[in-house]
């Protein structure tokens, strides 16, 4: 009788140890590769930081109600982001947890509203804007960060979003400008992915290095974006009358925040040269910021003509260089104190 075929083990080829050289053979290449893409990177200028996204704005903004520190709220867009070093505010103002929610390029009334309408939330919310930011047509602007905060954001993607941050802080190749297609592209084009003179950090702040750029040429390209940009503003602005009324909710919503026993105040960033010039031929202060001023049962605090503030230089008219932030922040809050701020 035929003895029953085998398969066992010992008949097949011993295999375990070949495969496992292979695989750690292939493990160290490719970490060899992802460190010399990395140190070329660098090599040309490239720094390794955080990528914004919602869920890092979603992880600041679940902050906001922790009682010890009080929250300090910091709202608006790239000029505050820009302006303010959280970590040295934190050393001045240890009584206050600043958290930024400002958004780049956006004004920021649908994170007033969603504060407003939060029964939960009695923090200090400081709001920089601007005349055109209080229009009506832009409250929506900032939604989608609400949007994801109250429907998409989860435990899960905050442990994803952890991970992901350190590992952006860690490499230049977790910055989706370097993946491998585009790294590929590159190398084989001859080119390089924009030198970013902007880094984004954890904490949500920006560090601007104005010495990485033609500073005069980024301040021209910005002068004619505003140009154009306001002279299209400028046709569906309204008269000085109806855009002071149409702040109602605007003040609506900073008197809800207070009730609870929260503080808002308004803030305007200091702008230089050409921006002046343009905003101010749109929005004339008389008709306008000053109107909004004389209005508001909220303090305003107005960088643009406070000498301490405005006498910060600004490489393109709009930002400052990182190297003046802990100064600014310290005149910044300095001024706040000065007024008895923000409470």
């Amino acid at each position: 009788m035929d003895k029953p075929s085998s398969t066992s083990s010992s008949d097949s080829p011993a295999l375990g140890p070949a495969w496992g050289g292979a695989w750690l053979l292939a493990v160290l290449l490719c970490a060899g590769l992802m460190f010399a893409l990395d140190s070329h990177w660098r090599a040309r200028g490239h720094q390794a930081h955080p990528v914004d996204s919602m869920a890092l704005w979603a992880m600041q903004r679940e902050r906001a109600y922790q009682s010890e520190p009080e929250a300090l709220l910091l709202l608006g867009a790239s000029r505050i982001q820009a302006a303010i070093d959280l970590k040295h505010l934190r050393g001045l103002a240890p009584e206050y947890r600043p958290l930024m929610l400002a958004v780049n390029g956006s004004y920021p009334m649908a994170v007033l509203r969603d504060l407003a309408e939060d029964e939960h939330f009695r923090g200090v919310v400081v709001v920089d804007i601007e005349a055109n930011g209080l229009l009506q047509m832009f409250f929506d602007l900032q939604q989608p960060q609400v949007d994801y905060y109250r429907r998409g954001y989860t435990p899960s993607w905050r442990l994803h979003r952890v991970a992901l941050t350190r590992l952006q802080r860690s490499t230049v190749l977790a910055d989706p400008r370097f993946s491998a297609v585009a790294t590929l592209r590159h190398l084989w084009q001859g080119t390089e992915p924009f030198l970013n003179y902007a880094h984004f950090r954890a904490d949500r702040g920006t560090e601007i290095d104005f010495q990485k750029t033609d500073s005069a040429a980024v301040r021209e390209h910005f002068r004619r974006g505003i140009e154009e940009t306001v002279a299209a503003w400028q046709g569906v602005r309204p008269d000085p009358q109806t855009w002071l009324q149409e702040l109602a909710p605007v003040f609506e919503w900073a008197q809800r925040i207070e009730d609870r026993g929260g503080r808002v105040i308004f803030y305007q960033s200091p702008l230089g040269g050409g921006h002046v010039e343009v905003w101010d031929r749109v929005y004339p202060p008389a008709d306008y910021w000053d109107r909004f001023v004389a209005t508001s049962p909220f303090p305003v605090v107005d960088g643009r003509s406070i000498e301490r503030l405005a006498s910060f230089e600004l490489p393109d008219e709009s930002h400052l260089d990182y190297r003046d932030k802990v100064a600014f922040t310290e005149a910044w809050w300095a001024e706040l104190r000065a007024r008895g701020l923000p409470r």
